[in-house]
C-alpha cells in the first residue's frame, strides 16, 4: 500500500534563505529474489517559496530571529502546520556556515519539523547536495556521461562532478557574487572577503573596505574569478587563481574522469543561462560582474553547457527531496545500548571487492575529507555497494579490506557502522568485530539502498535476537 508523507528542506545561505515542501509516496516492494524493501515511488514539489536574502546582523553573526519570521511565514502561506512535516533537513550553506551563531540558528529553526537532519553544510558536502538537488546526478544516468555541476552561489562555489549516477569529485572555491557587497547606488566596497580582497591587490586593484571601485578594475577581479572556476574543469593546467580560491587547500586531484558538460546553478549560475543584464549593480555586489565573466570564460574555454533541471533552488531540494522508513534483514550489533544513533552520514564505496587495496583506503579518506565539515565527532557510516552473491570466502576478504582502508577513520571514532544491500550484515558484523581493534564496536545492517552524502538515523533493534530487523531512519538526497 502506497502512503505519501510531507518533506521539508529549508537551506539558509550566504546570500539566500529558501524553503521548499515536497510530497513522496513510499511504498513497500517485494519480489521473488529480494528481500522486501521500502523506495520512494514519487517526488513532487508541491510548494516553492520566494528567495529571500538571508538576514544578518552583521558580518559575521545570522539574524536568527529574522530567519525564524521568513520560515513561520512561509509554513504558513504554504497551509502547513509543522506537526505535518513528516522529514526534511535544515542546511546552512556556504560563507553563513562560518557565521558565528550558525549552530544556534540550527538550532532554533528545527523544531519546525519532525525527524530533521540538521546541519551546517561542509563544503564538499554542500557541493553533493546541489548536484543532486540540481538534477546533474541523474543526468549522468540518462546520458551517460560524466556531468560538472558548478553552484555558483553568494560565497561559494561548489563543484560535484557525475558519471552514472555516482559522485566522483566533489571540491569548493571562494568565488561568489556577494564576497563584495557596495553600498546603496554605488560601488563603494561596504564588504570583501578577506581572500578577495587579497586577490585585488594581486590584480593591482584596491578591493578594500571603503575603497571606490570602477567597471574595469570589479571586471578584473570576477574574471580572475571566473578562471579559478574554469581551472577546477582543466586540473593538468597551472591556474594560480583557482589554486588560491580553493576553499580547503588538500590535494589537488581533480575528477578522476574528463569532464563531458558542464552545468551551473546557484543564483549567479541562474544567470548564465539568462540575456545580459543591464543594470551591473542589481543586487549591490559582484554578481552580475561575475556573471559576465563566467559567459566570457565558457566561450574562451569552449565548454559544453547544458542547463540543469533546477538552477536557484538546487541545494534546498537536493536537502528535503525525501526520506523513508526501511528495515535491515539481517544486522549485528556488537554493544546495543549504542543505539539509537541520529544523523549519521554516509560515505559509499563502489565494488570493494574488486578495489585494489590502496584505492579503496584513499577513497575513505578524500570521502571522509568530504564529510568532515559536519562534526569533527561525528560518526561517519560506510556504505558497501557489493553488486554480486558472496560466498565465506567473499565475506572474509570484504571484512578484511574493510579493516585495512578504514584504520584512519576508525582512530578517530569508536563505532564502524557498515550498511550495505544484499543478505549478508549478520556474518559480515561478525567478521568485522572480529578484526577490529579493542575498545572498537560495528554495527552491520543490510537491505538498505544509500549512497553518498545521505543521512541515516538507526532505531534499537526490537526483541533480544540481533537477528530481528532494525528501523532506520534514511535521509537521503537524491532528486
Amino acid at each position: 500500500m502506497a502512503e505519501k508523507i510531507l518533506s521539508v528542506g529549508i537551506d539558509i545561505g550566504t546570500s539566500t534563505t529558501s524553503l521548499v515542501f515536497s510530497s513522496l509516496t513510499i511504498e513497500k516492494m517485494t519480489g521473488d529474489m529480494y528481500m522486501p524493501r521500502t523506495e520512494i515511488t514519487d517526488r513532487s514539489v508541491i510548494y516553492r517559496s520566494p528567495v529571500y536574502f538571508t538576514p544578518l546582523r552583521s558580518n559575521v553573526e545570522l539574524d536568527a530571529e529574522g530567519i525564524r519570521e521568513i520560515v513561520e511565514k512561509e509554513y504558513s502561506a504554504a497551509g502547513v502546520d509543522p506537526g505535518d512535516v513528516e522529514t526534511g533537513a535544515v542546511i546552512i550553506t556556504g560563507d553563513t556556515a562560518r557565521k558565528v551563531n550558525a549552530e544556534r540558528v540550527l538550532g532554533e529553526i528545527s523544531r519546525f519539523a519532525g525527524d530533521f537532519v540538521v546541519a551546517a553544510a561542509g563544503p564538499s558536502l554542500e557541493s553533493i547536495l546541489a548536484g543532486k538537488g540540481s538534477g546533474a546526478q541523474q543526468y549522468s544516468v540518462d546520458q551517460v556521461e560524466t556531468i560538472c555541476n558548478m553552484d555558483i552561489g553568494g560565497g561559494t562555489t561548489n563543484t560535484a562532478a557525475f558519471y552514472d549516477g555516482n559522485c566522483i569529485d566533489a571540491d569548493c572555491l571562494d568565488v561568489g557574487g556577494r564576497l563584495i557587497r557596495f553600498s546603496r547606488g554605488s560601488t563603494r566596497i561596504e564588504y570583501v572577503f578577506p581572500k578577495i580582497a587579497e586577490m585585488g591587490r594581486r590584480l593591482g586593484v584596491s578591493a578594500e573596505l571603503g575603497a571606490v571601485l570602477n567597471a574595469s578594475e570589479i571586471t578584473q577581479i570576477t574574471d580572475a574569478m571566473a578562471e579559478a572556476v574554469m581551472g577546477k574543469l582543466e586540473p593538468s593546467q597551472t591556474n594560480e587563481h583557482y589554486l588560491f580560491l580553493r576553499t580547503e587547500k588538500g590535494e589537488n586531484r581533480g575528477p578522476v574522469k574528463k569532464i563531458d558538460v558542464v552545468s551551473f546553478s546557484g543564483g549567479v549560475g541562474k544567470l548564465v543561462y539568462e540575456p545580459e543584464e543591464k543594470d551591473k549593480l542589481k543586487y549591490g555586489d559582484i554578481g552580475v560582474y561575475l556573471a559576465d565573466s563566467l559567459k566570457k570564460a565558457i566561450e574562451k574555454h569552449s565548454l559544453r553547457v547544458v542547463k540543469p533541471k533546477e538552477t536557484i533552488s538546487a541545494t534546498v531540494i537536493g536537502a528535503g527531496s525525501h526520506s523513508v522508513d526501511v528495515s535491515g534483514g539481517t544486522i549485528a550489533v556488537t554493544r546495543p545500548e549504542l543505539l539509537p544513533l541520529k544523523n549519521v552520514p554516509i560515505l559509499a564505496i563502489e565494488d570493494p571487492l574488486h578495489l585494489p587495496p590502496e584505492e579503496f583506503t584513499d577513497q575513505v579518506k578524500k570521502k571522509t575529507e568530504w564529510l568532515q565539515g559536519l562534526d569533527g565527532d561525528q560518526t561517519i557510516a560506510l556504505n558497501l555497494k557489493v553488486d554480486k552473491k558472496m560466498g565465506f570466502q567473499d565475506v572474509v576478504d570484504l571484512a578484511e579490506r574493510v579493516i585495512g582502508a578504514t584504520r584512519e577513520l576508525m582512530a578517530a571514532q569508536q563505532l564502524l557502522v557498515v550498511i550495505l544491500y544484499g543478505d549478508y550484515g549478520k556474518v559480515l558484523g561478525q567478521s568485522l568485530s572480529m578484526r577490529l581493534p579493542p575498545g572498537k564496536e560495528v554495527i552491520c545492517i543490510d537491505s538498505v539502498d544509500v549512497g553518498d552524502g545521505d543521512y541515516i538515523d538507526i532505531g534499537r533493534p526490537v526483541g533480544v535476537a540481533d537477528s530481528v530487523p532494525v528501523v532506520i531512519k534514511t535521509i537521503a538526497f537524491n532528486y
